[in-house]
C-alpha cells in the first residue's frame, strides 16, 4: 500500500474507511488527504494519554506538524460528492450517516382517517352517515394503492399514484359501488372485473360524488401533514376535481323534466289499485280485485306529490314528525335531522301541511294504526336490522319496476323528477321563489332573501299546496291494510341474520 502513494504504512482498510465514511473516491490525492487526518488523529488521541492511562507524557507538539510539512502535504481538494472533513479539538473524527426516513405503513392512512371522523364528531359536523362515508372512501384509497399501485409506505405516495386512484373511479369502477355492503369486502381487481360486466353508463362515479370523496381524503391528508406526515405535502387533490357547471348552463336543464300526464300514469299502477300480494307489489292481481297494501309504496310516491319532500325525508320519517292531533292547528308533515336519517341542510328543515287528498286516502289513518303498533319508524316495511344503507335506497328497489310499468325509462325519471313537477306546477301558479323555496326547503339566493325573509305560516303553505292538480282522484279510499309481517311486527323477510349479526 506505502508503494502506492507514497506514504508512512498504513493498513489500506482503515484510509479507505475514512474515504468511503465521506462518500469520496479512493484516488491517490484523497488516500494522502486521509493519511494526513490519520496522523492528526493519532495526535490527538495521544494528547489525551494522561486522562486514559493516569501516565504523564510529554509530546512534541510540533512533530506530526513538521513531519507533515516536510512531505508538502498537499492542499486538501474539494471533492464535489463528500462532505468536508471536519477536525474536532476533543474527540477523534466521527462520520454520522445520513437519516434514514421513516417507514409509515399504508394503513395508517386509516387511523388518520378514524381521527378526523371522530373530530367532526365531537364538534357537530359529521353525523353517522357521514363518518361511514369517510371511512369508506379512506378504505378504498388505501386498497387501491397497496393492491395496484404496490405501495406499502406512505412517505412513497405520489401525485401520480393518487390521479391513477381517480382515473379508477371515474372510469373503471361500478357507477353504484358502495350500495351493497359486500363491495367493501372486493379486491380492487374484482371492482374493476364488476365494472367491466356491466355497460359503460354504468361505470364510474359523477363528478359531484368524486368531490364529495376529494373532499374527504383533502381532509384528511390536512390532518396527516399537520401531525409530521410531510411527504403528503406534495399531493394536491384540488387538480383532480371534477370541472362544476358551466356559466351558461343551468342546473334545471341538467335534470330531465316528467310532465304531469306521466306522472299520473304512475299512481295507475298496480300497487294503487289492484296487486297480486304484498311481496309482489308491482304485478297485478286477479281481474276484478282490489287488493292494496298500505306501505311506503304506496304512500311515499303520493306524499311526493302533494309535499315536495325529498324521497329520504319521507322514508326515513319517524311516526311523531306527523303531526295531526295539535288543537288548532292544520295536520303538517315536520321536517327535520332524526335518529333515523339527517337532513340536506339547515333550510331543509320546514313543516309541510298535508293535503286533504292524502287524508282523504287514509294517510292520518296509516299514521295512526302503525304508531298504535309500537313503531317508531313511519313507513317500518323499508328497515333490515342487516342493512345500513338509506331507507330510499330500499324504497327505490321497489318504485323502479312501477316506474318501469308506468313507460317512465329514461335516465333521471324517478322520485325527484316528482319533486321536480311539484316545484314547477307552483311556479306555473306564479308562487315566487321564496315561497316555493319555503316549501321544498330551498336556501335563498341572496343575504336578503335568506335572512331576513320569514317562513310562512302554515295556513298560507295551505293555500300553496292547495294549487296543485289533483292526479290521484281515481284512486279508492280502502280500509287500511298493512303488511303481514309489519302488523305482526315480525323481522323483514330480505333480511340476512348472519350478516345483522356480523
Amino acid at each position: 500500500m506505502a508503494t502506492q502513494v507514497n506514504l508512512v504504512p498504513t493498513k489500506y482498510h482503515v484510509l479507505r474507511q475514512m474515504i468511503e465514511g465521506v462518500q469520496a473516491a479512493p484516488t491517490a490525492m484523497n488516500m494522502d488527504v486521509a493519511q494526513g487526518t490519520y496522523f492528526r488523529g493519532i495526535r490527538l488521541a495521544l494528547a489525551q494519554s494522561e486522562r486514559r492511562y493516569g501516565g504523564m507524557r510529554i509530546e512534541d507538539e510540533g512533530l506530526v506538524e513538521r513531519l507533515l510539512l516536510a512531505r508538502n502535504d498537499p492542499p486538501k481538494p474539494t471533492l464535489p460528492a463528500a462532505s468536508p472533513i471536519v477536525v474536532r479539538t476533543d474527540d477523534a473524527p466521527r462520520h454520522e450517516a445520513p437519516p434514514v426516513p421513516q417507514f409509515i405503513p399504508m394503513a395508517d392512512f386509516l387511523q388518520f382517517a378514524e381521527r378526523v371522523a371522530q373530530q367532526n364528531a365531537a364538534d357537530n359536523h359529521w353525523d353517522e352517515k357521514t363518518q361511514r362515508q369517510a371511512r369508506s372512501i379512506a378504505g378504498l384509497f388505501v386498497k387501491f394503492m397497496v393492491q395496484d399501485q404496490r405501495i406499502q409506505d406512505l412517505g412513497l405516495l405520489r401525485q401520480e399514484h393518487v390521479g391513477k386512484f381517480v382515473d379508477f373511479l371515474r372510469f373503471d369502477i361500478y357507477k353504484h359501488y358502495g350500495k351493497s355492503v359486500r363491495d367493501e369486502s372486493l379486491t380492487i381487481e374484482q371492482l374493476r372485473e364488476k365494472g367491466r360486466s356491466v355497460e359503460k353508463a354504468k361505470r364510474g362515479i359523477g363528478g359531484e360524488t368524486l368531490n364529495r370523496h376529494l373532499t374527504f381524503l383533502g381532509q384528511i391528508r390536512d390532518h396527516a401533514i399537520a401531525r409530521g406526515s410531510k411527504s403528503l405535502e406534495g399531493i394536491d387533490l384540488t387538480k383532480l376535481r371534477a370541472k362544476s357547471r358551466g356559466k351558461n348552463k343551468r342546473a334545471r336543464d341538467e335534470r330531465t323534466k316528467l310532465p304531469i300526464d306521466r306522472a299520473r300514469a304512475i299512481f295507475l299502477t298496480a300497487p294503487f289499485s289492484n296487486c297480486a300480494s304484498w311481496d309482489e307489489l308491482g304485478k297485478w292481481g286477479e281481474e276484478g280485485g282490489s287488493q292494496v297494501f298500505h306501505c311506503a309504496l304506496y304512500f311515499v310516491p303520493i306524499l311526493i306529490y302533494y309535499t315536495g319532500a325529498r324521497r329520504e325525508e319521507l322514508c326515513g320519517a319517524m311516526v311523531d314528525d306527523i303531526i295531526f292531533d295539535r288543537e288548532g292547528c292544520r295536520p303538517y308533515i315536520h321536517i327535520a335531522a332524526n335518529e333515523q336519517r339527517r337532513i340536506k341542510n339547515a333550510q331543509s328543515k320546514r313543516n309541510i301541511p298535508i293535503h286533504p287528498e292524502l287524508i282523504r286516502l287514509g294517510f292520518l289513518d296509516y299514521v295512526g294504526k302503525i304508531k298504535a303498533l309500537g313503531y317508531k319508524l313511519l313507513f317500518p316495511d323499508l328497515y333490515s336490522p342487516s342493512s345500513r344503507s338509506p331507507l330510499g335506497n330500499r324504497f327505490y328497489k321497489l318504485f323502479k319496476p312501477i316506474l318501469t310499468a308506468a313507460k317512465i325509462t329514461e335516465e333521471g325519471l324517478g322520485a325527484h323528477a316528482v319533486r321536480h313537477l311539484f316545484g314547477a306546477q307552483l311556479k306555473k301558479k306564479l308562487l315566487t321563489k321564496e315561497d316555493r323555496a319555503d316549501l321544498l326547503g330551498h336556501g335563498g339566493d341572496s343575504e336578503t332573501s335568506e335572512r331576513y325573509c320569514e317562513p310562512h305560516e302554515l295556513d298560507t303553505l295551505f293555500e300553496f299546496i292547495m294549487k296543485l292538480e289533483v292526479i290521484t282522484s281515481h284512486i279508492e279510499s280502502r280500509d287500511i291494510n298493512l303488511i303481514p309481517w309489519v302488523e305482526k311486527k315480525e323481522v323483514a323477510p330480505f333480511s340476512q341474520p348472519s350478516r345483522a349479526k356480523r
